[in-house]
């Protein structure tokens, strides 16, 4: 005769959630001491992983908070909140909310983790929205350290290579490594602390691809202003020739003149040179032009010249970086 499973009430002093604790929901989930009160129905609906441990964790004896089955998960507790603030109505997040990018990591790696795809490819779109295929869409959002949907440091780079290849999305390693090259190399050996007391760091293959990467990417840049800032190769439209090929020629010998100045100071920076920073560049150029020392023709032909090269950089960039090239990465 089949005896029914002992069920004992757990005496542990967990902290009840203040926002994901369903007053009628009949499961406990226990995060490191916080307790979350759900649906099990709809966590089993949506979740294989969560329908298998539901079906698992019926042994005898088994606990119970709040007079429902008890089941400890090894998650960090907020970032297994921001997880069920997705799942469950009344509580998700809407699709024009702006939103920082550790929320939206944390969802993206537990909902992978527990198999919520249409919950993982609704995240991954707005990590996407950042970390981009598009020149023009990558230079607004690094200019505005963010897009619509979300926000981001610069050192949420690394997280953000981890999670690429974590969900297969390569179509983000190539701006999120872009990215990790413009940190400085200490901080990218040493990581950034996670939420959960984990220090997140790139693999020794990224790091390496980050740090050689930089380094092309430096040299690349000098190539480049080099050939852009030629005096012999004013616009036929020039109103100025004299004054403009003396300021052109003085800011390529001043540019790459080994002693400092206040102009390479400003434009040799690690993360200028390897972003190309087109209105850093432009800035520079504006302000010659607003003091006359070029006219308009030249100030336009200057502009337009950085901007192609770094948009044919682009083009090259998962090649620079020793990736594979993804499938909707646009061609030179």
């Amino acid at each position: 005769m089949d005896h029914p499973a002992q069920v004992n009430e757990c005496d542990h002093a967990f902290v009840r959630d203040d926002e994901i604790w369903f007053s009628d929901g009949n499961i406990v989930l226990e995060a490191q001491g916080h307790a979350f009160k759900v649906y099990q129905g709809l966590l089993a609906h949506i979740s294989e992983v969560f329908r298998d441990l539901f079906t698992v964790a019926q042994p005898s004896g088994m606990e119970t908070f709040d007079g429902c089955p008890l089941i400890s998960l090894t998650d960090h507790p907020d970032e297994f909140r921001h997880l069920l603030r997705a799942v469950f109505p009344g509580r998700r997040i809407t699709a024009d909310e702006r939103l920082e990018f550790t929320i939206v990591a944390a969802v993206v790696r537990l909902s992978h983790k527990y198999q919520i795809n249409y919950v993982r490819e609704a995240y991954l779109s707005r990590l996407k929205s950042c970390f981009c295929t598009d020149f023009d869409t990558w230079n607004s959002v690094s200019d505005d350290h963010g897009s619509k949907v979300m926000s981001f440091r610069d050192t949420d780079a690394i997280a953000a290579v981890n999670i690429a290849r974590l969900t297969g999305t390569d179509t983000m390693l190539p701006s999120a490594l872009f990215q990790c090259c413009e940190l400085d190399p200490e901080r990218l050996l040493k990581g950034v602390a996670r939420a959960d007391g984990t220090c997140e760091t790139l693999s020794l293959q990224d790091t390496a691809k980050s740090i050689l990467g930089r380094q092309t990417l430096i040299m690349g840049a000098i190539s480049t202003a080099f050939s852009t800032l030629d005096p012999d190769k004013l616009p036929p439209e020039c109103s100025q020739n004299h004054v403009c090929r003396h300021t052109i020629g003085c800011l390529r010998a001043e540019f790459m003149n080994r002693e400092p100045s206040s102009i390479k100071s400003f434009l040799w920076r690690p993360k200028v040179l390897i972003s190309g920073s087109p209105e850093v560049w432009a800035s520079v150029f504006r302000s010659l032009q607003r003091r006359c020392y070029l006219c308009q023709s030249c100030l336009d032909v200057l502009c337009n010249a950085q901007q192609a090269k770094n948009r044919k950089r682009w083009a090259r960039l998962p090649r620079l970086l020793d990736l594979e090239m993804p499938v909707d990465w646009p061609e030179e």
